[in-house]
C-alpha cells in the first residue's frame, strides 16, 4: 500500500477527509473519543494487475502526530463485486463496503469509535465517490510514473 500524498500531495491535501472533535459534555454516559483534529489518510494498493477497489485509511490526530488510531479498509463497490473476488468468506464482502478494522495493522483502544465514526458520519456519498475517484487517480499516476521509468 502507497500513501495516496505520495503522488498526489496538492489533491490528497485538498480532499483529505478530516473530522473535528471536541470536548465531550460531563454528563457523556461513555468515554468520549479524545478532542482532536483527525484525519483519514489514504492508501491504495501499488499493484497495476490488481484491481480491488479498496482503500486503506489510517486515522491520525493533529495533536498526536506519529499515533495510529484506527486501521480502517473500505471497498466502494457493491458486495457483489467483493463476493466474487472472496467467495470462500461471504462475511468479508459486507465488511469491505461497510468498513472494517483491518487485522493486521496498528489500532488503539479507541480504533472501534473510529470505525462506528467512519460508518456514521465520515462516509457520506461524496466521501465514497471522492475515494473511488482518487482510486482511478492513484493508478493513473502510478502507471504514468512506471512508464516514465
Amino acid at each position: 500500500m502507497i500513501p495516496f500524498h505520495s503522488l498526489l500531495p496538492e489533491l490528497a491535501q485538498r480532499e483529505v477527509r478530516c473530522v473535528h472533535l471536541g470536548v465531550a459534555p460531563d454528563a457523556a454516559p461513555e468515554p468520549a473519543l479524545p478532542a482532536d483534529e483527525y484525519a483519514y489518510l489514504e492508501f491504495y494498493c501499488e499493484d497495476l494487475e490488481c484491481d480491488c477497489r479498496r482503500v486503506f485509511l489510517q486515522v491520525i490526530a493533529k495533536g498526536q502526530p506519529g499515533k495510529v488510531f484506527a486501521s480502517i479498509s473500505h471497498g466502494w463497490e457493491k458486495e457483489s463485486f467483493y463476493r466474487k473476488r472472496i467467495p470462500w468468506d461471504p462475511d468479508e464482502a459486507k465488511g469491505t463496503v461497510r468498513g472494517e478494522l483491518d487485522p493486521l495493522n496498528e489500532q488503539s483502544e479507541f480504533a472501534q469509535d473510529f470505525l462506528d465514526l467512519f460508518r456514521r458520519v465520515v462516509l457520506d456519498e461524496p466521501y465514497r465517490l471522492r475515494l473511488r475517484r482518487h482510486y482511478q487517480l492513484f493508478r493513473e499516476e502510478l502507471a504514468r510514473r512506471q512508464a516514465a521509468g
